[in-house]
């Protein structure tokens, strides 16, 4: 009987090394006496932790290595990346959203809609909303049905053009996802919901409106003359100008490393659409200004993405044990 508590014993250890070593060293002896005391062995010959007991301490890995309580100020830094990339991640689908169901109000009797598009747009626009408004529990969900709306939209839309996956189909893909894990890993149990003002929780739908119906209005007739322009003027070229922008200034003002860290990791999101036209403005033989407009475009966000990275790492406390919550 004794060897079998020693080999369970030696296996949650061996679970436990899925928590970070700061956390480890304060609690692992408490955890495994409460383990080895009410934990679930439903093999007496051969004892094992449960799935319950290892789903369970994976969590708390996740929780503690992006801010939760006892984690070390490196891990509270990356916690609030994370959920910046989720909340930045979120404005952007909004501002899509609006500018999709503004889109409609210019659509040509008779056309054909994309019900799914449309759903994820409004979707996505009340996720937004819902976050910043502190309803984090109810964001999470309508977020999720955005995102598989959106998904399938792409499937379908993939599935008719044939197998081959280009560019412009893994970048939307990444803009989905990775928003989606960063909100529900980032926004954990530990982190509790903040209630944002009004005013930057309607900007962004403010911003796709008048992206809608004003600036591209205005700067249509000049795309034709202007082919310089094009990469810059879509969704996308857009928010690759606000994070070039919003870059500088974070450089500039040296702001805590998890803001870098987070325009980082959307910055690296943009590039494969980013990538895209400037394949496309090869291949189509198109103007060579636009070709060297887009490869422009990506020189600029690669620059930025890799100033922001080395910013945000050196900018990380150094690792020491820090009781504080999020």
């Amino acid at each position: 009987m004794n060897e079998l508590n020693e080999l369970l014993e030696q296996r949650y250890r061996t679970v436990l090394r899925l928590l970070p070593r700061s956390y480890r060293a304060e609690r692992e002896e408490e955890m495994v006496a409460a383990f080895m005391e009410g934990g679930e062995v439903p093999d007496e010959e051969n004892p094992r932790p449960g799935w319950g007991e290892i789903a369970s301490v994976l969590a708390l890995s996740t929780r503690v290595r992006l801010g939760g309580a006892g984690a070390t100020p490196r891990f509270v830094a990356w916690g609030a990346a994370v959920r910046l990339v989720a909340t930045l991640g979120l404005a952007f689908h909004a501002a899509a959203g609006a500018f999709t169901l503004t889109s409609l109000a210019f659509t040509a009797p008779g056309s054909m809609t994309r019900p799914l598009g449309v759903l994820a747009a409004a979707l996505w626009a009340a996720a937004f909303v819902l976050l910043m408004r502190g309803h984090v529990r109810t964001a999470k969900p309508v977020a999720l049905a955005a995102g598989a709306a959106a998904l399938v939209e792409l499937a379908a839309w993939q599935i008719a053009g044939g197998l081959f996956v280009p560019l412009d189909v893994v970048s939307p893909v990444l803009n989905v996802v990775v928003p989606l894990a960063a909100l529900f890993a980032g926004f954990h149990s530990d982190v509790p919901p903040v209630r944002r003002a009004w005013l930057p929780t309607v900007l962004p739908l403010a911003a796709g409106l008048v992206l809608r119906a004003v600036v591209l209005a205005l700067l249509a007739p000049a795309l034709g003359k202007v082919p310089l322009l094009w990469p810059w003027v879509d969704l996308m070229g857009l928010a690759t100008v606000a994070l070039v922008a919003a870059g500088i200034v974070c450089l500039a003002r040296n702001l805590p490393a998890y803001v870098p860290l987070a325009l980082a990791i959307l910055g690296t999101l943009m590039l494969p659409s980013r990538l895209s036209v400037v394949d496309d403005s090869y291949l189509s033989s198109g103007p060579a200004v636009l070709w060297a407009s887009s490869v422009g475009q990506c020189v600029a966000l690669v620059v930025m993405v890799v100033l922001l990275a080395v910013a945000g790492l050196r900018g990380l406390p150094a690792t020491r044990q820090s009781r504080a919550t999020v």
